[in-house]
């Protein structure tokens, strides 16, 4: 059964930047695949690491299983195309009454890709509301690259704190994109977004999945991908699908992709500033070699 986007969704998409919300999993599969989650978790000690939380699909079967999920893709394939690459995924979780957040900010600014879109469907797998921190975006704003800085603030879950200013933000139009478990929002890589802090009695947790037309093209340091429909026509190196594969295999894999993807997320804007330039040189350093060290220990 096809699950494509109807020409009413696409339409919107293609005004507001965004769409939600869509229906993806059951009831059952959406507290199956949490189950998954949070017994790895309960196995490890501890909640996913920021490593872990960044293509976790090289990783783990239920995020093996959502970035393939036929909705989704249908979906996606609704806005970009047969041809599709899953580019990264981010784990964001915000465990209950956490000062975590995200700064409203526009992913195109720094990600590097060539593309018309990348888009980021973002399943939700705990409720995503207001109270919780769900996802909040001034829907239009997709059409042109707005200015931002790297603040680096504490409790800021993005990598660098990318952060656009206050001026450039219109508060009357920010909308909250609600979800209950096993719905998704999809949204365009220039829409400005960001998500306050969980002040609910529960983990606010939302698997953001990035996709992009397999024709696009990776500025900077060569990064991988996974193909999950159709041809590649592009420049991204191709990942392998770890599903059948041992643990000690998926690590390495793992660990493989985040190095690639390494040289990009720390390199300095040609803006940054001495201070700024040290900092990103040595997070990188130490980052490379954490994921060398992993390697190893998988053999």
């Amino acid at each position: 059964m096809s699950h494509h986007l109807t020409q009413e969704q696409i339409e919107r998409y293609q005004q507001q930047g965004c769409l939600f919300p869509v229906d993806v999993l059951g009831r059952e599969d959406a507290i199956r695949l949490r189950a998954e989650l949070e017994g790895g978790e309960k196995m490890q000690g501890h909640p996913l690491g920021r490593l872990q939380c960044n293509k976790s699909y090289l990783l783990y079967d239920w995020a093996d299983e959502l970035v393939h999920h036929p909705k989704i893709l249908d979906a996606v394939e609704s806005l970009l195309g047969p041809d599709i690459l899953c580019y990264m995924t981010q784990l964001f979780t915000k465990e209950a009454g956490s000062m975590s957040y995200v700064s409203m900010h526009q992913d195109a600014a720094y990600w590097g890709v060539e593309a018309d879109d990348v888009i980021t469907a973002w399943v939700a797998l705990s409720p995503a509301t207001a109270e919780s921190g769900v996802m909040k975006v001034e829907p239009g704003s997709h059409t042109k690259i707005l200015e931002q800085v790297n603040t680096y603030a504490k409790d800021n879950l993005l990598t660098r704190g990318q952060e656009i200013p206050a001026d450039n933000l219109d508060e009357s139009k920010q909308v909250y994109m609600e979800l209950q478990p096993g719905q998704m929002s999809l949204h365009h890589y220039r829409l400005v977004h960001g998500s306050d802090a969980n002040t609910s009695d529960d983990r606010r947790i939302g698997f953001a999945i990035r996709y992009v037309a397999a024709n696009a093209n990776k500025v900077g340091s060569p990064e991988s991908a996974l193909l999950v429909r159709g041809k590649n026509r592009g420049n991204f190196i191709m990942e392998n699908r770890t599903r059948n594969l041992s643990r000690k295999q998926r690590i390495r894999e793992h660990t493989r992709a985040l190095r690639r993807q390494l040289h990009n997320i720390f390199e300095p804007d040609a803006s940054a500033s001495f201070t700024e330039n040290l900092r990103l040189k040595i997070t990188k350093t130490a980052g490379l070699g954490l994921s060398y060290w992993k390697e190893l220990s998988a053999r």
